[in-house]
């Protein structure tokens, strides 16, 4: 009996030292794992060795910009850290946030088989608020090493943006070298791949198209036309400012051209040349008119004004037709009366005014801006028509 119970103590006794052997390994294990710099290890070589599944494993997952496993996946494919075959890392800042959380900065730079660099990125550890066994810190990696950062979208000022029907934050608006006529979006992250895109704007017509994170940044004005509605607004803003012109021009007034207020040297200097040519000597006019209006488009123009005007050329055609009565020149007179009777009645009746008309087509050319909701006349080129000689 008594050798049983030494037996018995001699157990017990070598599984709590098996027990104490195991636990200090377990415990040194926590305590390498609870570095920062073995996790970013660890997720470094995950990387290379293409093995997303164990890195997804170290990415941390409280970020707002959290992703599934597949769109890590993905995002590691577009990176293509597998090419890599090794890395140097180097430890550049430790930092928390006004929450108290705790991050480490580490700079890394891949490399190929003959040590040189082939792309370099900072990546970032987080420490985990819940600790191993209560008593070891835990880090995982930020996912922002996966984004895109920065990618700039430029569209026409004042339009609105969505990206797979989210809109666009106008936080991300920057002017820097920007005209004021565009807004440039610089979205500080974004999943990489295909994105849908929306873009929406009061007078151009919209772009509905796929976003390739991999072609780097893009600029959709020039991709946008003006919208029939913005067309016909400019249509009838140039044929009521043809009229004006015309109108003041038979009177020789400058008042009231209220329609070029952009522009009032151009207008009154037409209107000083036309009312000349309807007011000649010899002429009495009657009345002019414009009708049968075509109308084309130049393309927008997004200028560098701080008044962000986006400016479009229109080109209008119209016929016009001019009436006036004319002096009768004498060779003109009727010639059925003797010489002696007609030098008579041309003394004491003078000359006959002859009712004319001089009809033609002409081209105006109007450069449109738009600004702050509204279209106004920025230039305008009018050719003088000519009446009756």
């Amino acid at each position: 009996m008594k050798a049983f119970t030494r037996i018995l103590l001699k157990l017990i006794l070598l599984l709590l030292i098996i027990a104490a052997a195991a636990g200090g390994a377990v415990g040194w294990r926590s305590y390498q794992r609870s570095k920062p710099g073995y996790v970013i290890d660890q997720y470094l070589a995950a990387l290379i060795e293409n093995d997303s599944k164990k890195a997804f494993e170290l990415l941390d997952q409280s970020e707002e910009a959290s992703m599934s496993e597949a769109e890590y996946a993905e995002a590691l494919a577009g990176k293509q850290y597998s090419l890599s075959s090794s890395y140097t890392l180097d430890e550049t800042q430790k930092r928390a946030d006004s929450n108290g959380s705790e991050y480490v900065d580490f700079q890394v730079e891949f490399k190929d088989a003959e040590d040189k660099t082939q792309l370099a990125e900072e990546f970032t550890v987080k420490k985990q608020s819940e600790a191993a066994f209560g008593i070891f810190d835990r880090w995982k990696v930020l996912s922002g090493h996966c984004m895109v950062k920065n990618l700039e979208i430029t569209v026409p000022a004042g339009a609105q943006v969505y990206l797979d029907t989210q809109p666009a934050d106008s936080a991300w608006i920057v002017r820097d070298n920007v005209p004021y006529s565009l807004d440039c979006y610089r979205i500080p992250g974004m999943l990489p791949g295909k994105k849908s895109l929306v873009v929406r704007h009061p007078v151009l017509e919209s772009v509905n198209t796929t976003l390739d994170t991999n072609e780097g940044n893009q600029d959709y004005s020039a991709q946008m036309t003006l919208k029939r509605s913005a067309q016909s607004e400019c249509m009838e803003l140039g044929i009521s400012a043809l009229k004006q012109l015309y109108a003041a021009a038979v009177k020789e007034k400058t008042e009231g051209l209220d329609l070029f207020a952009s522009c009032m040297e151009q207008a009154e200097q037409f209107v000083k040349e036309q009312g000349g040519e309807f007011h000649k000597e010899d002429h009495t006019f009657q009345s002019a008119a414009v009708s049968k209006f075509v109308t084309s488009y130049g393309m927008p123009v997004f200028t560098e004004g701080e008044d962000g005007a986006i400016t479009v050329q229109l080109t209008l055609g119209y016929h016009y037709l001019v009436s006036e009565d004319v002096i009768a020149a004498e060779d003109e007179q009727d010639d059925g009366a003797t010489d002696g009777e007609d030098a008579q009645d041309g003394e004491a009746q003078g000359r006959e005014l002859e009712r004319r008309q001089a009809s033609g087509d002409s081209t105006a050319t109007f450069v449109m801006a738009y600004r702050q909701g509204a279209w106004s006349i920025a230039s305008a080129d009018v050719p003088v028509i000519k009446g009756n000689e």
